[in-house]
């Protein structure tokens, strides 16, 4: 790994003093492009380098010094103060001069608030099939009904309870590893991420209101049924939306009448509702249903890999984006979707470059990875734009010199993310800083050195060890895939054979 990290000991100060700051004179948008992002210059002298990181004082406050995204601005060399109870006290240009701070000092690096990825089945995301299904089919109800033989892929959770417990907890370590601080499909686990199914501090949702998330809300998971009409009054009050907590529903996943008959179902179901909902895929949404998406705000969730490996095809996102509803990423499933949701942000520019002539600014993907994800569920004002009063979910990366938003996120994977954090504790980061910083419980460093670099990781589930969650035998994906950027051919929309 090219970062370097140097960790000075410990310097008992009486305060910490401003670091002195070499403005290189330069406009801005030679120094750095922010896809999109407003860019403020504090000090130039952060961007170009590779991450360079160094800690030092102490107390309980903690102070970032790095290339920032904080609303809707990027910093060059900006600052983020985190206050003792883990929420952001301050982002911007101003060099803070705290006595009671531990100062983390990353040129070359940009911190970004963590990712949210709002669509993982994670019971089932422990194995991927050697080829990947591709382009077959207009409903997910008629790949449901086939042996795995004939679908291509096993799409089954471990049916002993034990062993689904490890595999999902390895999913979940897998996402944290890469960014991820939020996480929505999670069942019942609690482990490295923010289940936001849970309510309960440290790893719950941070608003304390769980979400709802239904994969069938139409109630064909066992009938298997394809809609032949949009459904009555009476049906789409059957709906279990819960009005009292946000409502994450899978809608309209394929390309055929039968899923553009759910989309209405869903939008009458959830009309007058004040609680949030979010569409999962919305890949049959039409010209026609968009305006009422808008009216009634109605999120979508977008999960382009696994929708053009199964449907040939993914939501108008363009069209969506310009109505101004809400969009989220989510990465579905290992089977057929993507490891990381860098992975998915990725392939969804690859969609934008080679489909919609570039329509997406890389801004606009890192909001639907961030601040686009916390709005669908709420949780704007909680989490996802690093602004004063949010908890301080974030992740740190390594530029490595580049100067713009769509290089770092087309060209980063698990070697550029230097450190994550979940309300200002340390999820994962380099062995060197433990104990230097908050850091979530149970921790341990991993012993794989995935991508040459050892880490420490936290959040380990209290009732098993990191070392004898690294042993589970059903998961089956090799991690070290996470090293390099997963390949993007297979995110532009095809017909199906």
């Amino acid at each position: 790994m090219k970062t370097r990290f140097l960790v000075a000991a410990v310097v008992a100060l009486g305060g910490c003093a401003p670091l002195t700051r070499h403005v290189v004179r330069a406009p801005d948008q030679r120094l750095f492009d922010g896809g999109g992002y407003r860019i403020e210059r504090c000090d130039a002298s952060y961007v170009g380098v590779f991450a360079d990181c160094t800690l030092s004082g102490s107390g309980p406050r903690q102070v970032l010094r790095a290339n920032l995204i904080s609303g809707d601005r990027l910093y060059l060399g900006g600052s983020l103060t985190i206050g003792p109870d883990g929420r952001i006290e301050a982002a911007g240009c101003a060099v803070p001069d705290i006595a009671d701070a531990v100062v983390l000092d990353c040129p070359g690096a940009l911190v970004s608030a963590g990712f949210i990825n709002l669509h993982e089945h994670i019971d089932y995301s422990y194995q991927q099939p050697a080829q990947p299904p591709v382009h077959r089919w207009k409903h997910r109800n008629e790949w449901r009904r086939l042996h795995a033989a004939e679908r291509g892929f096993e799409g089954d959770a471990p049916a002993d309870a034990g062993v689904r417990a490890d595999v999902s907890e390895r999913a979940m370590l897998r996402h944290a590893l890469s960014g991820t601080t939020s996480l929505s499909g999670a069942k019942e686990f609690r482990a490295f991420v923010r289940n936001l199914g849970l309510a309960e501090a440290p790893l719950g949702t941070p608003a304390g209101l769980p979400i709802a998330d239904s994969t069938f809300p139409l109630d064909d998971g066992a009938s298997m049924e394809k809609l032949a009409a949009s459904c009555t009054a009476a049906e789409a009050g059957a709906v279990h939306a819960d009005p009292e907590r946000p409502f994450l529903a899978h809608v309209g996943e394929g390309t055929d009448a039968s899923a553009r008959y759910e989309v209405d179902c869903l939008l009458r179901a959830v009309a007058g509702k004040s609680t949030p909902n979010a569409f999962i895929h919305g890949v049959a949404i039409s010209s026609r249903q968009i305006p009422q998406l808008a009216r009634q705000d109605v999120a979508v969730v977008l999960s382009p890999r696994s929708n053009f490996r199964l449907y040939a095809a993914t939501a108008p996102v363009i069209e969506l984006k310009n109505a101004g509803v809400t969009l989220g990423l989510g990465t579905d499933w290992a089977p057929s979707g993507s490891l990381t949701l860098l992975d998915e942000a990725r392939c969804l520019s690859r969609y934008s470059r080679d489909s919609l002539h570039g329509r997406l600014g890389a801004a606009d993907v890192h909001r639907m990875m961030t601040a686009g994800g916390a709005r669908a569920v709420g949780l704007q004002g909680q989490v996802g734009a690093l602004a004063p009063a949010e908890w301080a979910d974030l992740v740190l990366l390594d530029t490595e010199g580049r100067r713009s938003l769509a290089e770092v996120l087309e060209r980063s994977a698990l070697p550029q993310i230097i450190a994550v954090a979940i309300g200002g504790r340390l999820a994962s980061a380099p062995s060197s800083w433990a104990g230097r910083l908050p850091q979530l419980e149970n921790c341990g460093v991993d012993p794989r050195r995935l991508c040459g670099t050892e880490r420490l990781v936290c959040g380990v589930d209290g009732g098993r060890s990191l070392t004898a969650l690294l042993q589970q035998a059903a998961y089956t994906i090799d991690d070290t895939r996470l090293c390099h950027p997963q390949p993007t051919d297979d995110c532009v929309a095809r017909r199906s054979p």
